[in-house]
């Protein structure tokens, strides 16, 4: 293949390339984005993103990875220096926020499956650089390792692991065939029989590159920002809530003052209702005045009159002048209203009107008392 065909095929790759790989999309911390639902963080562009650098014989696929998704976005010749170089520089220039990644096939790297006590999930690669001599054929110094998790089992307290081995002499001839696209690589994967990413990184740390993302800044302000809007979310609707407990515990102190006061007017309203039946009892049960009155009037005979009678806790006092004094209690206890009557004290006769002065007292009939004052003829 010529020179000219090498770029023009890199032309018509990097044209496709353009739709997986997003350009000047921002990046929140890990934290903040796992709270963001899978559609929006799609549509914010801010998921996890790598490029994968995928090694085959004679070509080298290019591969969009997001969110555990991988998208082939298509081949390039591996052998050419000057498509690899055209390579690096577009990605860095227009995905330089981006991780680059060089994954393996499955026949490159040695995996042994292990079971481990649960507890050495913490430090599990250091674990695992025990097992290196025991489980493979090679020392720990001739490989590059990382241990994995692939299950837990909860009942019987261990682990199902895998130690993945890659030999370093592997990884640096696959690196000598990235050429200029081996620097700068943020890790190596390797594919499982079934296709998908093994999820470790077999990249020597101190060949690993961690890409700074030009946006860092705007990054940080969006996650201060949220963590503002967060509390202040909090403390407002901490705020409404005591406002509202507050309203409710006034409205509480206004009904128990407004039940007492219920409480105290009904009490008052019952002693008024009870004073007033008893009143109408003892009204019932005895004669008005008017009518005592009116009763010993018709009884007295015309010779007779009263200079004073009194009526007093049920007792009337009549004193006055008469011809006969001594028939007034014979005509008054015929009477239904008076009980007892009886003259009290000595009847003298009046020199000036020739008639008997006298007391006389009774008994109202169903009182025992009453209180309406004196009557004065």
């Amino acid at each position: 293949m010529s020179a000219n065909t090498s770029i023009a095929s890199a032309s018509t790759f990097w044209s496709n390339a353009r739709r997986w790989l997003p350009i000047g999309q921002q990046t929140l911390a890990d934290l903040f984005r796992g709270l963001i639902p899978a559609r929006w963080r799609e549509r914010l562009g801010i998921e996890h993103r790598r490029v994968l650098l995928c090694l085959r014989p004679g070509e080298l696929q290019l591969r969009f990875w997001r969110e555990g998704r991988a998208t082939t976005i298509g081949a390039l010749p591996v052998h050419d220096p000057e498509v690899l170089e055209a390579l690096r520089a577009r990605l860095e220039r227009s995905a330089a926020d981006v991780p680059r990644w060089l994954v393996l096939d499955a026949a490159q790297v040695l995996v042994r499956p292990m079971r481990l006590p649960a507890a050495s999930e913490a430090h599990l690669n250091e674990v695992m650089a025990h097992e290196i001599d025991r489980q493979t054929p090679f020392a720990a110094d001739q490989v590059c390792y990382q241990g994995r998790v692939v299950a837990r089992d909860a009942a019987q307290k261990q682990l199902h692991a895998e130690l993945v081995v890659l030999p370093r002499d592997r990884l640096d001839a696959a690196l000598s065939r990235l050429g200029p696209l081996a620097v700068g690589l943020a890790g190596v994967d390797a594919e499982a029989h079934d296709g998908k990413l093994l999820g470790v990184n077999l990249l020597p740390s101190e060949r690993r590159q961690v890409r700074t993302d030009r946006s860092r800044r705007i990054e940080m302000g969006l996650i201060l920002l949220f963590a503002g809007l967060l509390a202040l979310a909090m403390a407002l609707a901490l705020q409404s809530r005591q406002a509202v407990l507050l309203d409710y515990e006034h409205r509480v102190a206004t009904a128990t003052v407004e039940a007492r006061d219920v409480r105290k007017m009904r009490n008052l309203v019952s002693a008024a209702a009870a004073a007033d039946k008893f009143l109408a009892d003892r009204r019932a049960r005895q004669p008005t005045t008017l009518e005592l009155l009116t009763d010993i009037t018709h009884r007295i005979p015309d010779n007779t009159w009263l200079e004073k009678i009194s009526i007093t806790d049920g007792n009337i006092v009549m004193i006055g002048q008469s011809q006969q004094a001594s028939s007034l209690v014979g005509l008054l206890q015929g009477s239904a209203l008076i009980a007892t009557p009886a003259l009290t004290g000595s009847v003298q006769t009046d020199p000036r009107t020739g008639r008997e002065r006298f007391t006389l007292t009774a008994k109202v009939v169903g009182a025992t008392k009453e209180a309406p004052g004196a009557v004065q003829p």
